[in-house]
């Protein structure tokens, strides 16, 4: 089945994930403003990206005005040399993403950096295979970044930023869309990276907070097969 946009509310809609563990590709939250697109997330590779923007071109969408990376992690970043876009992200993410802009990334690196890490060799591995071709690969920088909460006013779209933090990744951030009710969560809520199971488990404390928010009722997180509506993740809360 050809790549498709997932509506999930008026000028909104995610290209999903695989649901395939090793192609690690998130979702990507799509927003259409009234001149241009905003994409929460940028894919794990150029090659990825590249899927997008044909979904996007397919759908009519304007063109990719604003990424907003949820945090820093390959999977969702390493696709946005494809676009060429103003970048949002949180401060640390940037300085994040500066360190790793500065590596020899090539498939070379990624089999040197296996070795000297034998605990990330799949991590190593699933990134090689979605990006495939190194030559001209980069990491883009975020053009802007804040500290803790930022709102973008972008052609009639209100998207606010909130740095959450957690133990999946210290630069994580919230995407809200309050008009539409929708919050996009990148991974903030997950176990940290390579953590044997079952501990520490999901965040559900974190998730517990943005319940406060009583403007929100729908939940997309960066790898679940579908939204999850707000009865569903407070079950999921209390479930813990």
């Amino acid at each position: 089945m050809a790549d498709a946009l997932v509506p999930i509310a008026d000028n909104v809609w995610i290209f999903p994930t695989a649901g395939v563990a090793e192609r690690v590709e998130p979702n990507v939250g799509v927003i259409q403003t009234a001149v241009g697109t905003v994409l929460v997330d940028a894919g794990n590779s150029p090659r990825h990206a590249r899927r997008i923007a044909r979904a996007l071109e397919e759908a009519g969408a304007p063109p990719v005005s604003h990424i907003i990376y949820t945090h820093h992690h390959w999977d969702h970043v390493y696709g946005a040399q494809v676009f060429s876009a103003t970048i949002v992200a949180h401060e640390l993410c940037r300085e994040l993403l500066a360190e790793r802009a500065a590596l020899p990334w090539s498939a070379t690196f990624i089999e040197e950096e296996s070795r000297r890490n034998p605990a990330y060799e799949q991590v190593y591995r699933n990134m090689n295979r979605a990006v495939g071709d190194w030559s001209g690969f980069r990491i883009c920088l975020p053009t802007f970044a804040f500290g803790g909460q930022m709102t973008l006013y972008l052609d009639g779209a209100t998207l606010d930023l909130e740095h959450v933090g957690g133990q999946h990744a210290a630069d994580s951030i919230v995407v809200k869309l309050r008009e539409a009710g929708i919050a996009f969560l990148g991974d903030c809520f997950y176990p940290p990276p390579m953590q044997p199971a079952p501990e520490p488990g999901y965040d559900r404390a974190l998730l517990a907070r943005l319940l406060d928010d009583t403007s929100l009722h729908t939940f997309i997180d960066g790898h679940g097969s579908r939204p999850r509506t707000r009865d569903e993740v407070a079950a999921f809360v209390a479930s813990g």
